[in-house]
């Protein structure tokens, strides 16, 4: 076979082949085409809009809906109240206090020779530190005759010098007491030698002290006016040398500085300074509502009829004392202690609010046979206006109470809205002695730190035809207290679970006066509320 031949016979041969394999080709593509068509006819589209509104608006679905809308709301205010419950009716965090170091515990007022006389210092500052002595006011600091100042920047001779007095202040505020200094600045003694030399009428010290030239018939001489000192007596005395009367509103052995001259106000600025550069933690100026008097020097108005003689409560004393400067200047001085990281306290002035003043202290005065209205009335005004302070005092003569009397005076003030001050001389170490740390002085240290004090309400009545005056202390979250007082001389029944709506029927005896306890069970046991004797001139205090 030629060359020729066999090239023609494979070329047609190759020809079929491709025609073979392009048909199979096709016929592929075709039954593919095929199936894609038939898929695409049979891929599911979904219910329409007829079926789908059929199957939404059938009962089944319609109450499946609603109950799982109503489930979810219910879960949600669940939820929400469940929230509130736990905030409001579980115990709380107790708010920060609000008041300053100076606002907290109780004030401990105290002679200064009474720590440092002969020996034990440590022991009695390890003492007032048992005790819960947190804040001290020293008296008899200054270089004096009795209560009457020579030397507002000397320390008293018998407690040794100003490195003494350095040291002292120091071992006190290293047990973590706050320290304070009583100061009168209304007076000193005649002995001062810035009164000499005003007698003696030098520049600087001429008008120091308040002067007057008064009247003179040509024999005996008279003051320029009818003020009269807290004695009863003139407030004038006439000194021979300088030919004139000086001012004291106290005994005559004590000169009335004048205010209103600004070298006056200077040298106390300079007082102050030097006492807290010493280590003071601030100033108790005591007697300050007697700093000015009228300029003009006005007769005082008589307000009662007089008893054939005048005596100092038959005058009205709007002429000489808290007069509007004296606010004036003590806010000069609270705002330079404050300057120096002190605290300014004051006494007895008719205003509570004065710029500067960190505190005004004012002590409530009782006769020595009060009555529960008397009583009432001294304490609700301070107790439900202000952070008050709490001292009280006889007018009728001094220690005119009996010692249960002061005790319940102790609970009294130690629960109140407020701080106590306590005048600690008599009993803090007596005949140079530290004594025991009795029963009513622990437990009240123990009232002291409950929040209820600081953060409680406070609700007073009196009760059992007003022979027992009583209040309660109350803050939720927190242990609360009851206070009464038996005025009278005899056994009375108290149902304290009609008078006041917070207490159980069935309380805590925390702490009772001698005679309370003795017909009481112990201290720290059960006891009826509805039911409770409480003993002639006792108290008692009920924790619930």
């Amino acid at each position: 076979m030629s060359l020729e031949k066999d090239d023609g016979a494979v070329e047609k041969l190759m020809e079929e082949g491709k025609k073979k394999v392009d048909s199979t080709s096709d016929k592929y593509d075709e039954l593919n085409k095929m199936e894609l068509a038939d898929h695409t006819e049979t891929a599911y589209a979904g219910m329409g809009k007829e079926e789908l509104m059929k199957y939404a608006n059938s009962p089944f679905w319609v109450r499946l809906r609603w109950l799982l809308f109503v489930t979810f709301w219910l879960s949600w205010f669940a939820m929400m109240f469940g929230a509130l419950f736990i905030i409001f009716l579980t115990p709380k965090c107790f708010s920060t206090s609000k008041h300053e170091w100076y606002q907290k515990s109780p004030v401990y007022i105290i002679n200064t020779a009474s720590l440092v006389s002969q020996n034990g210092l440590d022991e009695k500052i390890e003492y007032m530190q048992k005790l819960g002595v947190q804040h001290v006011v020293l008296t008899s600091v200054f270089q004096a005759v009795g209560d009457e100042v020579i030397d507002f920047m000397k320390v008293n001779i018998s407690l040794g010098n100003e490195d003494s007095m350095k040291n002292l202040v120091k071992n006190l505020k290293n047990k973590g007491m706050k320290v304070m200094l009583k100061l009168v600045p209304n007076h000193s003694s005649k002995l001062n030698l810035m009164f000499v030399r005003s007698v003696l009428q030098e520049t600087l010290y001429k008008d120091f002290y308040i002067w007057n030239s008064g009247f003179s018939d040509g024999t005996h001489h008279y003051p320029i006016n009818n003020w009269l000192s807290v004695t009863g007596e003139s407030a004038w005395s006439w000194n021979d040398d300088r030919k004139e009367f000086y001012l004291h509103q106290f005994s005559a052995e004590n000169p009335d500085f004048n205010f209103r001259n600004e070298d006056v106000v200077d040298y106390f600025e300079k007082v102050f300074k030097h006492w807290l550069d010493i280590g003071v933690d601030g100033l108790y100026l005591d007697k300050v509502q007697y700093l000015f008097e009228d300029k003009d020097f006005k007769n005082d108005t008589i307000t009662t009829a007089p008893n054939m003689t005048y005596k100092y409560d038959t005058f009205s004393h709007k002429a000489t004392s808290n007069l509007p400067e004296t606010k004036e200047l003590l806010s000069r001085w609270g705002n330079l202690i404050r300057n120096y990281s002190g605290v300014l306290i004051v006494s007895d002035l008719d205003s509570n609010d004065i710029k500067g003043i960190n505190m005004v202290h004012s002590s409530v005065k009782l006769p020595s046979d009060f009555t529960g209205e008397q009583l009432f009335n001294a304490i609700l005004p301070k107790a439900t206006t202000s952070w008050s302070s709490w001292e009280w005092v006889c007018t009728d003569k001094p220690n005119c109470w009996k010692n249960e009397i002061i005790d319940a005076f102790s609970i009294l003030g130690s629960l109140l809205p407020g701080i106590p001050f306590i005048n600690a001389d008599s009993k803090l170490f007596e005949n140079n002695k530290i004594p025991n740390i009795t029963l009513i002085q622990s437990t009240l240290r123990e009232l002291r730190s409950m929040p209820t004090i600081e953060l409680g309400s406070f609700n007073a009545k009196l009760l059992n035809n007003d022979k027992v005056f009583a209040f309660d202390r109350v803050m939720s979250g927190s242990e609360s207290l009851l206070f009464a007082w038996n005025l009278s001389k005899n056994v009375t029944v108290l149902n304290l679970t009609k008078e006041f709506d917070e207490i159980p029927s069935e309380v805590n005896l925390s702490l009772c006066t001698e005679t309370a306890c003795s017909i009481l069970p112990s201290p720290k046991s059960k006891v009826s509320s509805s039911l409770l004797n409480l003993a002639g001139e006792s108290a008692v205090v009920l924790t619930f």
